[in-house]
């Protein structure tokens, strides 16, 4: 989309600068008007226009980053929390808001000239409302609006009525309406609204020309503009006898066509034969589009695989990135609604002993039961040293307290704080959540929500008597009752272990023929035609790649910002893999099931 509004801009700019630079001080007037008019449709209608050739599409060059291949590890979680927010979202309302605002503003303009207070009457065959105001005559539509002052002895002005009389009867008020139009459908375009004013420049100057042809005297007619020149009239969509740009009027009265007038005319065909074949869309034929579209009998299927422990560790590869950093904060941020969702369904389906050897858990917490504090208690929890107090899940000062008394609330929770929770900004040892009536019977109402949290590490690893091996023992801190001293401890809350170290001799994967040969073959199989002409520069996806104990590739997804991409590079890469057998993984000698990823660039040139 972006690209087409660039279009239509760029368009309308190069012919409105086409007019200035060849018509625009030419008597050519009728022509003038049929450019601007046209030019400004035909920057608005260009781009949507799309071409077919039999051309094959230009060839794209394809480089792809030199990146190790990644295996999945096991990792620890936090509880997730609302993802950031995409301003990109504000983009469609203000678009509507700036358009209902012109919209508005044209209608209020048009239902103004329509409630002039005056009297209709029929002069030489066209309609005229005298106005009992004192103003400049004007024109709209097919009505000659004009001052009682002007309509004399039962008749006008003759100069004065041809002039409108020519902007009615040339529908020149079409030509302004079709312009605010299309000012409301693209309103940041910058050259919509010079267009409009040379149009509405234009338009005068054919109605001069037309008067002094009948009357045959320039001189009489320029003082009698200079006559109207001061009174003023506030409507935008009118053309009135008085119009402002005088001294640009008067210039044309008596200039003269250049002798290149006509050749200037014929030069502006070429001008919008070569900007359409610039600015429409191509649509290149395909060599062998259908063989290459079409899914072999052989490929993988992009759905998930019968193991919902090698999807669940396909997953958190993606963000692996994130996770060996232990940046589990940014994690929670970045982490999309589905692949949460889905890590849960997954988590459900997992055996106990892969609960056992990954991080991640996924608790549905039980209701609290009501827990009211006592008198002591809300005095002891002013000790703002000891106690960090949220209300409602809202941070709130101790002293605040003092506000309330016992039967304000329903429920009480004090919980440890471990070290790393403790900061300079929130420093005491405790915390302490208190539920007013209120919202403890709307989380009553409530569906509970399920928790994704990780274990704490116990740091007591057993020494085995044989050839030692790198362990790591870990444990799920379970929620627990309150204590008699009102305490208990937190969930997940304690210092995050670092990643599980890997296996001893661990050997990755490898496809037939090596990393570089499998780039190779995807990039060959790669169809850069399955692009649109606004999808160019710099694209970048990861591929991810299950691959089981016996070197077969069960699971092929894609993970990268633009659709189409992620797309083509899945049904290249399931094509490359076709029938093909992997060199399976190994820790300490035996094959194991792993997840190889392939970082991929696009960068059409």
């Amino acid at each position: 989309m972006e690209t087409i509004v660039l279009k239509i801009i760029i368009c309308s700019g190069i012919l409105l600068g086409c007019y200035h630079l060849f018509l625009a001080k030419e008597k050519t007037f009728v022509f003038n008007r049929f450019f601007l008019i046209f030019a400004l449709v035909f920057s608005y209608g260009v781009p949507f226009i799309t071409i077919k050739t039999q051309q094959k599409a230009p060839a794209e060059k394809i480089f792809f980053q030199n990146e190790e291949a990644l295996q999945t590890v096991s990792y620890s979680q936090i509880p997730a929390s609302q993802e950031a927010f995409d301003y990109t979202s504000l983009i469609l309302p203000i678009y509507l808001l700036v358009a209902g605002i012109l919209l508005c503003k044209l209608l209020f303009s048009i239902y103004k000239i329509k409630s002039l207070k005056g009297k209709k009457i029929t002069y030489k065959s066209r309609t005229i409302k005298i106005l009992e105001d004192n103003t400049p005559p004007f024109s709209f539509m097919n009505t000659i609006y004009i001052s009682k002052d002007y309509f004399k002895e039962g008749s006008i002005e003759n100069s004065i009525f041809l002039h409108e009389e020519i902007h009615v009867k040339q529908k020149h008020t079409a030509d302004v309406l079709v312009t605010e139009i299309l000012k409301i459908l693209v309103w940041f375009n910058p050259f919509v609204y010079f267009y409009k004013k040379a149009i509405v420049t234009n338009h005068e100057f054919i109605a001069d020309e037309e008067v002094i042809h009948v009357n045959k005297n320039i001189k009489n007619y320029q003082e009698l503009i200079l006559q109207e020149i001061l009174k003023q009239q506030n409507l935008s969509l009118i053309h009135q006898f008085n119009f402002n740009n005088t001294k640009k009027r008067f210039i044309m009265m008596t200039r003269k066509n250049s002798k290149f007038a006509k050749a200037k005319k014929y030069l502006t065909i070429p001008a919008f034969a070569a900007l359409a074949v610039f600015f429409v869309d191509k649509a290149y034929a395909k060599e062998n589009s259908e063989n290459l579209m079409q899914e072999n009998k052989n490929t993988f299927s992009a759905t998930p695989s019968n193991d919902p422990y090698s999807d669940f560790k396909l997953i958190l590869e993606k963000y692996s990135d994130l996770l060996n950093k232990k940046e589990y904060a940014k994690f929670e941020r970045e982490i999309s609604s589905s692949d949460r969702k889905k890590l849960t369904e997954l988590y459900n389906e997992l055996t106990d002993q892969q609960k056992k050897e990954t991080f991640i858990v996924f608790i549905n917490p039980k209701k609290f039961e009501k827990n009211p504090p006592s008198a002591k208690d809300l005095q002891d929890f002013t000790n703002q040293n000891k106690y960090g107090l949220w209300i409602d899940g809202k941070k709130t000062n101790n002293q605040d307290l003092k506000n309330y008394t016992p039967t304000d609330f329903s429920h009480k929770f004090i919980s440890k704080r471990y070290p790393n929770a403790i900061s300079k900004k929130n420093p005491q040892p405790y915390q302490v959540d208190l539920m007013t009536n209120e919202y403890f019977k709307k989380y009553q109402q409530e569906d509970s929500k399920i928790i994704m949290g990780f274990k704490a590490e116990i740091n007591s690893v057993k020494k085995d008597t044989t050839t030692p091996k790198t362990k790591i023992s870990a444990k799920l801190e379970k929620i627990k009752n309150t204590n008699d001293d009102n305490t208990v401890t937190d969930l997940a809350i304690a210092p995050p272990p670092p990643p599980p170290a890997p296996a001893e001799n661990l050997v990755q994967a490898e496809f037939p023929g090596g990393i570089h040969e499998l780039r190779k073959q995807f990039a060959n199989k790669f169809d850069t035609s399955a692009f649109g002409k606004d999808e160019k520069g710099m694209m970048k996806a990861d591929i991810y790649i299950s691959i089981d104990e016996n070197g077969k590739a069960t699971n092929i997804k894609a993970d990268g910002k633009t659709p189409s991409f992620n797309s083509e590079a899945t049904r290249a890469i399931k094509e490359v893999l076709a029938n093909k057998t992997w060199t399976p993984a190994t820790a300490d000698g035996k094959p194991i099931q792993t997840v190889f990823k392939l970082p991929l660039t696009l960068n059409f040139q």
